[in-house]
């Protein structure tokens, strides 16, 4: 199979239609943005019968069960020839159920991209092994007797897994699922799905003060929170939950309540706090400023 590659002439159109004094004032991370969500909103969702898509997700479910039992051949059998090697490369981990959450096409329909919600054990420091939904993503192509998992061509894509690594193949482009720029998750992605409305609050020295700092989750599932907090007996955190819904927020409250005045001579301090989240190993710093009264 072909893979697809971007339609040149709708990049030309979509490059002729920006100014020319916006361009140069823009850089190449912000210029790439705009192009791939204007591309994005030029082409059109692809969509399948009810019966093929059904027929995927029954190849899907076949594969993950390989995980769930820790039979991995059985989930080697539903791997393009083609890709068999890319997937002995990839690092096994049993896991203890999973969901087929997102779908999306490309290629005409004859291949898609699948997002599952899988169960698994997640380490992580001050938590200890949490139980999370970790979203991986996997490529699927229709062939003469079925749905099989395959690795395009120039693409390589970070998972809970390991790293999954193609050979890039000359003249070949990427394979990208149409209209749906903004639905592939990658793990840069999945770590900002969760994170603090700021990461600074400042306090004067000597003046009780409450600042609060909101963590929103925007992940598919529940999340969960770790903290390690400062030593300190004027400074305490709160965190309202440790758990976030799906939607939902949660509360990192820092109270300021000062045993005495400072000194004259009062220097400025810092203290951190850092919150992680457990499902993407997150790491936030949150710093609390002490600056000395004005005079």
């Amino acid at each position: 199979m072909k893979v697809p590659e971007f339609p040149s002439a709708n990049l030309s159109l979509v490059a002729a239609s920006v100014n020319v004094r916006i361009v140069k004032k823009m850089n190449r991370i912000a210029l790439f943005v705009f192009l791939a969500s204007s591309l994005a909103f030029a082409q059109e969702t692809i969509k399948i019968s009810a019966e093929r898509e059904a027929a995927l997700k029954q190849r899907v479910s076949k594969f993950w069960d390989g995980f769930v039992a820790a039979k991995y051949r059985q989930s080697d059998a539903l791997v393009s020839e083609e890709s068999k090697d890319a997937f002995f490369s990839w690092p096994k981990k049993q896991i203890k159920g999973y969901k087929i959450d997102q779908i999306f096409y490309a290629d005409g329909g004859k291949a898609a991209k699948v997002v599952t919600l899988v169960d698994t054990t997640m380490a992580m420091m001050g938590v200890g092994a949490m139980e999370i939904k970790q979203p991986i993503e996997a490529w699927w192509r229709e062939e003469a007797d079925g749905w099989y998992w395959f690795q395009p061509k120039n693409q390589t894509r970070a998972t809970p897994f390991g790293t999954m690594e193609s050979n890039p193949e000359s003249g070949t482009a990427a394979l990208v699922p149409t209209g749906q720029f903004n639905a592939n998750p990658d793990l840069k992605k999945l770590m900002s799905l969760v994170r603090p409305d700021r990461q600074q609050v400042e306090f004067t020295q000597g003046v009780a003060k409450v600042e609060t700092v909101t963590f929103k989750n925007g992940m598919q599932g529940t999340v969960i929170l770790a903290m390690d907090t400062p030593a300190g007996e004027d400074v305490t955190y709160e965190l309202s939950s440790r758990q976030i819904k799906r939607d939902g927020e949660a509360t990192l409250t820092i109270s300021y309540k000062p045993s005495g005045k400072p000194a004259k001579d009062a220097e400025p301090f810092t203290k951190i706090v850092r919150v992680g989240v457990a499902q993407t190993g997150k790491m936030y710093e949150i710093k609390a400023s002490f600056n000395p009264p004005k005079p």
